[in-house]
């Protein structure tokens, strides 16, 4: 790929910054450490990176990142990132044969005990709206899905983006929150799932929201 060394340069530098907010950031709310499946949205993608940081930075990950300039930035961001994570590159979007397989792969990964991050709405969209590899991943693997949710302040929302992703700053503070796990049996149909899984991720996030706000309106009359 041309322009590869830049991709992994920036890649790296994105990983040494993102250091820096793991140094100075507060995470609080839970984190599993159990092996699962996180589901969070395509804009917290820094953010899970950063709690898994904080909180799992001792346990085995697989995640994913897409071909070309982005994934070569994300790949170079990972492993530099000093998190215990092994990095897949998704197939092309318009191959779906290959896109299974992926998520097959990706789900044979977990017999080494890995947790995998997937996100649910990546990695081109629509916004927000969940799609069946998740699904896929977590049915094939046997290990349950945890739907996370964060909120964060401050951070700089990039709304030029398709998932508006959120860029943590420096001394920031950040509000995680858990759904229920969500279990999927062998051969299950995944499409009545979809739903579920859908709103338990809007559920989460709206509680986390709530709660930072909530958070931050104590934190200012205090003051």
């Amino acid at each position: 790929m041309r322009l590869a060394w830049l991709a992994r340069l920036l890649g790296t530098g994105l990983a040494l910054y993102l250091r820096l907010v793991v140094r100075t950031c507060r995470v609080i709310g839970p984190a599993t450490r159990d092996q699962v499946v996180l589901a969070a949205w395509h804009e917290f993608n820094m953010l899970t990176f950063i709690v898994c940081r904080k909180r799992r930075a001792d346990l085995p990950h697989a995640s994913f990142s897409t071909i070309g300039f982005r994934g070569v930035v994300i790949t170079a961001m990972l492993e530099h990132s000093g998190t215990r994570v092994e990095v897949f590159t998704l197939p092309p979007p318009e191959d779906r044969a290959a896109g299974r397989a992926f998520a097959l792969r990706m789900a044979r990964t977990a017999e080494s005990g890995a947790s995998l991050i997937v996100t649910p709405d990546g990695p081109f969209g629509p916004y927000r709206v969940a799609k069946p590899g998740v699904l896929i991943v977590a049915r094939e693997s046997g290990i349950p899905i945890q739907p996370w949710a964060v909120a964060i302040r401050p951070a700089i929302r990039l709304k030029g983006r398709w998932d508006r992703h959120l860029v943590p700053l420096p001394f920031c503070r950040m509000r995680v929150d858990e759904g229920q796990q969500i279990r999927i049996a062998p051969r299950e149909a995944l499409k009545p799932r979809l739903a579920e899984l859908q709103a338990a991720l809007d559920g989460v996030q709206a509680l986390a929201d709530r709660r930072m706000a909530a958070l931050r309106g104590r934190t200012i009359g205090a003051s």
